[in-house]
């Protein structure tokens, strides 16, 4: 469980210590800023996988399962609001189910370490 989380802590960090540093060296070309945006791709693929890694450990466990429930039902309705429905009102609201799918999968991790 503790490399889960530290995997978890790795992918969270990556992007802001990426726009960090970029700040830091006032970066006018922007390339820090590019990479901590590509870098939440790498984010959301480590959570994913750590989360499917949980699933299949612990099947019966109910918040990993309304997690993955909750990654499908995003990219379901991405898929859809892109080809069928195009909804603004949806975009907005699929920009900020990431980062809440992201604190609530963190707070499973982190819960279920100190257990």
């Amino acid at each position: 469980m503790k490399t889960i989380k530290y995997i978890n802590t790795f992918a969270i960090s990556l992007p802001i210590i990426l726009a960090l540093i970029g700040i830091i060296i006032n970066d006018t070309t922007g390339n820090y800023f590019g990479y901590a945006l590509f870098s939440t791709m790498l984010t959301g693929f480590l959570q994913v996988m750590l989360g499917l890694t949980l699933f299949f450990t612990n099947t019966n466990n109910k918040p990993i399962t309304i997690y993955l429930s909750a990654v499908v039902l995003f990219f379901l309705l991405w898929y859809l609001n892109t080809n069928f429905i195009d909804y603004d009102v949806l975009n907005y609201c699929l920009f900020a189910a990431p980062p809440i799918l992201a604190v609530y999968l963190s707070l499973i991790i982190y819960k279920k370490e100190k257990l």
